[in-house]
């Protein structure tokens, strides 16, 4: 079974969320800080960017996946929202400055407080948790349109279905190929 690796959370939207955006693609789920645990399966991890969290998920993922801003059609994704400024969690460890969009970030420069405001911003987190109500919290300030989480973009799930496929061909470890 193919089982999508999240962070977890002690907030109950973003696991909620993360578990039905699993169910929408007919995958498992689980959680790295949170029950369930991934404890077997084609397990991918589901991180947008790099950072300590991703690299835990990946030591223990099958699917040695990059980070979503990695992916194949991701940043041309997020380019297609067409927000005037998209909103990360950060820092930027190079994979968000390479998009060449407009960016700020909840952690790291240029940050969220100094970001202009504009009619349309896209915070770039996979749910509605902890991350994206600080990011409308402190963006509050501006009476921009902040577009939903990924998981509730049906967009988002269609670039799901297309694109897991080839990363888990591309990533799986030889030795998982028997557990599909």
């Amino acid at each position: 079974m193919i089982v999508l690796i999240f962070h977890g959370s002690r907030d109950p939207d973003h696991n909620l969320q993360a578990a039905e955006l699993a169910r929408a693609l007919g995958l498992g789920y689980a959680f790295m800080e949170t029950e369930p645990r991934f404890r077997g399966g084609v397990g991918v991890p589901m991180f947008v960017a790099d950072g300590a969290d991703y690299r835990h998920a990946a030591e223990v993922a099958t699917v040695k996946a990059p980070p979503l801003l990695r992916w194949p059609g991701f940043a041309d994704y997020l380019k297609g929202l067409g927000a005037q400024l998209y909103i990360f969690h950060g820092p930027d460890r190079g994979d968000v400055a390479a998009l060449g969009l407009p960016v700020a970030f909840l952690e790291g420069e240029p940050s969220i407080e100094d970001a202009p405001c504009v009619e349309t911003a896209a915070p770039v987190v996979l749910t509605r948790g902890y991350i994206y109500k600080k990011i409308a919290a402190k963006y509050s300030r501006c009476q921009a349109n902040l577009l939903p989480p990924l998981a509730e973009q049906p967009t988002f799930i269609e670039y799901l279905r297309r694109t897991l496929p080839i990363i888990i061909s591309r990533y799986r470890q030889a030795d998982i190929a028997t557990n599909y």
